[in-house]
């Protein structure tokens, strides 16, 4: 009787594991046809979009208008409009709306297309961006979609301009492609001026640097076999006055050869002058691998010394010893005492984190090229560590980076020092690429006399989950606490990121064996973002994030709001007044090239 019982108990089990791996394959199914789905309507979507971008380029409204159905009817929408929001310092700002609603039929989209291209005398781009597949039909005949039309050229006025609107299609298949059947605009703004605010002085100013590759990447031992796109990461560049003269002087960092330029002020010519001084000071005019010039006073004696960070090599500290027998600034190397870190290193800054009284240095770094991919497009965390060195004094380091807890395992690309919470010790953000940044709350001194981190990424709401390149400290809203800016990446494949294709990325893992090493991953996002990968997706290639301190230490995403997330790949970013109207504004360096034009991503 047991033994019959045992064995109707083992039949259960086993029907039921076999109902659970039914369904297990049912969910992947479904799963891996929405991606498909997904995939394909994008696609098509993005074609369709290529010819719309391709009709305004050409100023042709025919072929603008073969793309919107014969029987397209709104009985209420009105011709798109642009009203001058304010004007100053030469700088024109319109915001989009939709004007008086009326019956709107095929007829009227060509007066639109017609008004629209008779605004411009000349364009430089035109496109329209794909930024979200928001519904699919259920017969898959029918889709909505979110874009983005970015223009940039002449007016009428012949000023300058550049134009981003976000509009809203309801699509039909048409064939092998789709037509539009209704549209919507829903927010959009064109910037217009001179284009000769800024002149560009840096030949007549004597900075004749030009960038270089590391030669080491292309020997035997260092060829980056898995990750080979990191030869071209070598880049940088800090402002110091190192020579205490009041003018701010450059330092380039490279893959070959670094230099320092020296400002020499104002010369006969009204034109501020440049000298290269790299070897004058002592530095060396050859120096592969060179990611980071950090200009600090590590021995409190009132000058710059300089902290150079590498991506292959030990790095270097040099002592600033003051003038020389020419008259230069002698740098002296005096890495020997100091244990630095070597190799894969991309970012670093320095604050007396500890606050006794001098400056300590936190380095972040990469993955190792040569053994090492990324190992997700969206939550890599197999980068080679991090480190927090304190100052001891007499430029040797303490490696404090374990007790402190600031390890990071992100691939960090940029580190900031700020006091978000204003407790008086200064916190940390690190900017990770391929996977979530993370804000380190320094908790002061323990009872045990160290100092160490914690990571409020979640609670704080300052987590991003972009390419984080850099972070910046600011306080664009004026209220007297600390915002942060994070520059990322924003994709023209935003809408690729939506959730079916994430969980695609589950599927696969379990596919190719890897759901062991990419398990950590998966409950760590899932801590961080919950079941919601739509959200998580979209987040990963929205663009910049401006996160806006509320002054309790928790923080609000306003980019979007603030239209602080241009498309682009940014690699660096900094807040300052530039126009010295006391409200700080946001430099960024932009630059990729991934398609068949120079601006396209």
């Amino acid at each position: 009787m047991a033994r019959k019982k045992t064995k109707i108990v083992l039949l259960i089990i086993l029907a039921a594991g076999l109902a659970l791996a039914a369904w297990g394959r049912a969910q992947m199914s479904r799963l891996t046809s929405n991606a498909e789905l997904l995939a394909s309507t994008g696609t098509a979507a993005g074609k369709m979009l290529a010819a719309y971008a391709s009709g305004i380029k050409a100023r042709d409204p025919e072929q603008i208008l073969q793309l919107y159905a014969d029987d397209y009817a709104n009985p209420a929408q009105g011709f798109w409009q642009q009203e001058l929001r304010y004007e100053r310092d030469g700088v024109r700002v319109y915001d989009w709306h939709s004007g008086e609603p009326r019956a709107f039929g095929k007829a009227e989209i060509g007066q639109q297309v017609e008004r629209l291209l008779g605004s411009f005398t000349s364009l430089e781009m035109a496109k329209l961006k794909l930024s979200a597949v928001e519904e699919i039909g259920e017969d898959e005949s029918s889709a909505v979609i979110r874009c983005v039309l970015w223009l940039r050229g002449s007016r009428l006025d012949n000023r300058a301009f550049e134009t981003q609107a976000s509009l809203r299609f309801w699509l039909r298949r048409h064939g092998e492609g789709w037509n539009i059947y209704r549209q919507e605009l829903l927010s959009g703004e064109t910037v217009s001026g001179s284009g000769r605010g800024f002149v560009n002085i840096a030949q007549a100013a004597g900075l004749d640097f030009v960038a270089q590759q590391n030669p080491l990447w292309t020997t035997p031992e260092w060829t980056p076999h898995k990750f080979g796109i990191i030869r071209y990461g070598s880049a940088g560049v800090s402002t110091a006055d190192y020579d205490g003269d009041g003018w701010e002087d450059l330092y380039f960092a490279d893959g070959r050869a670094p230099r320092l330029y020296r400002n020499l002020g104002i010369g006969e010519d009204g034109q501020v002058k440049f000298a290269d001084v790299t070897r004058a000071v002592g530095l060396p005019e050859e120096e592969p691998g060179v990611h980071i010039g950090l200009f600090a006073d590590f021995d409190n004696d009132g000058d710059a010394d300089l902290f150079v960070g590498r991506s292959i090599g030990e790095s270097k500290i040099y002592r600033n010893d003051g003038p020389g027998p020419t008259s230069h600034i002698v740098y002296t190397n005096v890495s020997a005492s100091a244990d630095l870190p070597e190799n894969f290193i991309t970012t670093a800054a320095v604050a007396d984190y500890d606050l006794d009284g001098d400056l300590d240095l936190y380095i972040g770094r990469y993955l190792d090229p040569r053994v090492d991919l990324p190992t997700t497009l969206f939550y890599t965390r197999n980068g080679q560590g991090n480190f927090l060195l304190r100052n001891e004094g007499d430029f040797t380091f303490s490696d404090v980076t374990s007790e402190a807890g600031v390890r990071e395992g992100g691939l960090s690309l940029g580190v900031s020092w700020g006091d978000y919470d204003q407790d008086g010790d200064p916190d940390l953000y690190v900017a990770n690429d391929f996977g979530r940044n993370a804000l380190l709350r320094n908790e002061g001194r323990g009872e045990d006399g160290v100092v160490r981190f914690t990571d409020v990424s979640a609670e704080s709401g300052a987590i991003d989950h972009g390419f984080g390149m850099s972070a910046s400290w600011g306080d664009p809203d004026n209220d007297g606490d600390l915002d942060l800016y994070v520059s990322n990446v924003h994709s023209g494949q935003r809408w690729y990121g939506q959730a079916a294709t994430l969980y695609q990325y589950l599927i696969n893992s379990f596919r190719q064996g890897t759901i062991r090493e990419d398990f950590t991953s998966y409950r760590e996002i899932y801590r961080f973002a919950g079941t919601d990968w739509k959200d998580f997706g979209d987040g990963m290639v929205k663009g910049n994030s401006l996160l806006i301190n509320d002054g309790a230490g928790r923080f609000t995403d306003i980019s979007e709001a603030a239209r602080a997330n241009p498309f682009g790949w940014y690699w660096g970013s900094t807040f300052l007044d530039y126009d010295n109207d006391g409200r700080q504004d946001i430099y960024a360096a932009n630059g990729w090239i991934s398609s068949r034009s120079y601006d396209d991503l």
